[in-house]
């Protein structure tokens, strides 16, 4: 697949995305709600597996009653959630890290460009910089106010 037919099939699906969206929003919406609870569904249908296999492994492995087993497995799931949540903030730190890092040499990056760009131009690509800006945000203001 060459860059122009790759640039076409990628522009397509955000024109088609978006036209979707404009044109019936509810459907997707709905759609996306329908999978959401379906998710979440599958993820209490896997915790309460979880319990009752842990269930089934404390009575049979060490003999308890029912209270003691349900103790025992609260315990057991409360501390893999705990390591699961110091797992999930550790990621999250080091990711936000990242994503600052990057965003700041990004934000740098085009700064520059932007510098760049404008020492370049002319006194008269200048002004009508700033009309064609101008005319723009008149035109604009009809629209939102």
């Amino acid at each position: 697949m060459d860059e122009n037919t790759k640039f076409i099939t990628v522009n397509t699906a955000i024109l088609v995305a978006i036209l979707s969206i404009l044109v019936f929003p509810d459907v997707l919406f709905g759609l996306f709600f329908e999978l959401l609870h379906l998710l979440l569904e599958f993820v209490h249908i896997l915790f309460e597996f979880v319990e009752s296999t842990l269930d089934h492994l404390i009575e049979h492995l060490f003999e308890t009653d029912l209270h003691a087993t349900q103790v025992i497995v609260f315990y057991i799931i409360l501390s893999i959630l705990f390591f699961g949540i110091v797992a999930l903030w550790r990621a999250v730190r080091s990711g936000y890290s990242r994503v600052k890092r990057n965003l700041i040499t990004f934000w740098n990056w085009e700064k520059s460009n932007c510098s760049d760009y404008w020492l370049g131009l002319t006194g008269v690509q200048k002004i009508s910089f700033y009309l064609i800006l101008a005319t723009g945000l008149y035109l604009a203001s009809f629209l939102l106010f």
